[in-house]
């Protein structure tokens, strides 16, 4: 309801059905979305296994082949995405679930911007975030509310990749606070 109440209810919808084109084996598909008294929702199958917040809640990092194979998994669906017009906006670990068969699916592509050229773009507009912004895997011009392209997603593949491996984000090891960094 809150993205809906920022952007409007059709673009919402028009945005899902755009993304919903996205198959891809590292992307989680996107049945069906509609409007109901109101209320817009999305469709999605069930994953059976884990965001990779929740696991790293529990393990703190990854080993480094592991680490690796997921960031390589994630960029390739990014990649898939990006050929097709579509920036996530919102890559983080909540928004990576992984499999019981460990197979990593990138998720929530509702704040997904559409490239300028392809059919649909512009539907989300520069400089309006919708929904709330994850600062700490956000690009520093997506902070400040300038155009977003893919290179927004590879920052934040980055932010991700270092954390999983780390087992914190990059800014926390030198005790920066974002804001000082952005």
């Amino acid at each position: 309801p809150e993205l809906a109440a920022v952007i409007g209810a059709e673009r919402f919808l028009a945005e899902i059905r755009t993304t919903a084109n996205l198959q891809h084996p590292h992307i989680l598909a996107l049945f069906d979305s509609g409007q109901v008294d109101g209320t817009v929702f999305y469709v999605m199958p069930y994953v059976d296994g884990e965001s990779l917040r929740d696991r790293l809640k529990r393990e703190h990092q990854l080993p480094v082949d592991e680490a690796v194979r997921i960031a390589r998994e994630v960029a390739d669906a990014l990649d898939y995405a990006h050929q097709h017009g579509v920036v996530h906006r919102d890559l983080k670990p909540a928004n990576i679930l992984v499999t019981s068969d460990h197979i990593p699916k990138v998720v929530d592509f509702g704040v997904a911007k559409l490239l300028e050229g392809h059919a649909g773009s512009g539907l989300t507009t520069t400089g309006v975030v919708p929904g709330p912004l994850t600062p700490n895997y956000a690009s520093p011009e997506q902070v400040r509310g300038l155009p977003v392209t893919t290179a927004s997603d590879v920052y934040a593949l980055g932010v991700v990749l270092y954390e999983i491996v780390a087992g914190v984000r990059p800014y926390e090891t030198q005790g920066l606070s974002l804001e000082r960094v952005i």
